[in-house]
């Protein structure tokens, strides 16, 4: 149910469809070195409820050159299916506003109460109904600059959406199809995945950030020929398992079909329609935004299409709103299959008391962060940290209950 760990080349949480676990303990995690984790019982208990309900879990989280301990990754997971935290503890549940006209204010108190650490900062924009609800900075981005909703952090694999949507603007254009398999666009023998495998992360190939090449060289700049180089030949089985090779080919797709860099592309199909000002491939200038405990210097060519991009929370807030109001011209969200987890744009799926819901999540080095969407009053909820924090699914659906009751 894991991929592979390692203290330097990074921690990968696959989604996890609670279905696949039928007839075992659906509260009990096989950690490495096959240590076994379990929750309460009454946590166990609470899957099985769910799980007889015919609800739905998906989680997408990875880690792009930094470190995070396990035990704070399987709270991510217990908290991805709304159920148990397996270790790590989040912060504590907010208090629901009494009225309408304390939803702002009750959203900026849960917002205090969120953990960080001395020295480092949050940043959080949330919308509902497509208006602004609150926008906010809290702690210090970098020595003497206060964070605020336009600071600048290392978005990690939020930008995998990014170039999901990408590719589905792109199949509009008539430049290619997601049935199109990528042999037909780069140098690659069969067996073939398919454009859409790719994005639903199906053929399950191995992580090029697993590579000795990317974790001795990561911070020095790299070539696209390079970097996939570095990726195996897919044997032909579907694994459904998380993986950035997936979209590192597809950004060399987009490239491809398009005659353009990919940063050149993202900036044409998604940055500019959105109206994100802020957002770019480039490591933020330490004076700017800098991770704690330590910087963030990965550089942006190995992260590529799986996780270059910088951003603010405001413009990734703008970014979830173009989906929800299908702003790029693929369709509602609502309407994409979500049989595999994963969806056509890049962002997993989950279902809770009706309440549908798209996530995905991002670490990279010191920098960590969840998006989500709610098609149903198009509300969406951005959090970026410049550390690594274990809490925020968990803080997010906390702020969702907020909105839902008030």
């Amino acid at each position: 149910m894991f991929a592979r760990y390692s203290r330097v080349g990074g921690l990968f949480l696959l989604w996890v469809p609670i279905a696949t676990a039928q007839g075992q303990d659906p509260c009990v995690w096989r950690a490495p070195q096959g240590r076994r984790v379990r929750c309460t019982e009454a946590a166990a208990r609470g899957v099985r409820e769910r799980r007889s309900a015919g609800e739905r879990y998906h989680i997408l989280e990875d880690e792009i050159g930094g470190y995070i301990r396990f035990q704070a990754a399987l709270a991510i997971i217990g908290l991805a299916i709304s159920v148990c935290a397996c270790g790590g503890a989040g912060p504590t549940a907010p208090v629901v506003p009494a009225t309408a006209g304390d939803l702002k204010s009750s959203l900026s108190t849960s917002f205090d109460a969120l953990t960080i650490p001395a020295n480092a900062a949050c940043s959080i924009s949330i919308s509902q109904h497509g208006q602004v609800l609150l926008e906010r900075g809290r702690g210090q981005i970098a020595p003497g600059h206060p964070a605020s909703v336009d600071s600048l952090y290392r978005i990690a694999s939020l930008t995998k959406p990014i170039t999901a949507s990408a590719v589905l603007i792109n199949e509009q254009a008539g430049r290619l199809s997601r049935t199109d398999k990528i042999g037909r666009f780069l140098a690659y023998t069969e067996p073939a995945p398919t454009i859409d495998e790719l994005i639903k992360h199906i053929p399950g190939l191995s992580n090029y950030t697993n590579t000795p090449a990317y974790l001795s060289g990561n911070t020095s700049p790299t070539t696209l020929e390079s970097l996939l180089s570095l990726i195996q030949p897919w044997d032909g089985i579907r694994r459904y398992q998380y993986s950035n090779s997936h979209y590192a080919l597809l950004g060399a797709v987009l490239q491809q079909v398009n005659g353009l860099r990919y940063e050149e592309i993202v900036q044409r199909d998604i940055f500019g329609p959105a109206g994100m000002s802020q957002a770019s491939f480039a490591i933020p200038p330490q004076s700017e935004s800098v991770g704690f405990p330590f910087p963030s210097n990965t550089d942006p060519s190995w992260a590529y299409a799986a996780g270059a991009v910088t951003s603010s929370a405001a413009d990734l807030n703008r970014f979830n709103q173009a989906l929800l109001n299908n702003l790029f011209g693929f369709g509602a969200v609502e309407s994409f299959d979500r049989g595999a987890g994963v969806t056509s744009f890049g962002m997993g799926s989950g279902l809770v008391n009706g309440d549908l819901r798209f996530t995905h999540s991002g670490l990279l080095d010191t920098y960590s962060s969840f998006s989500v969407i709610f098609p149903a009053d198009r509300s969406s909820v951005v959090v970026l940290c410049n550390f690594n924090s274990n809490g925020l699914q968990n803080f997010v659906m906390g702020i969702r209950s907020i909105m839902l009751t008030s």
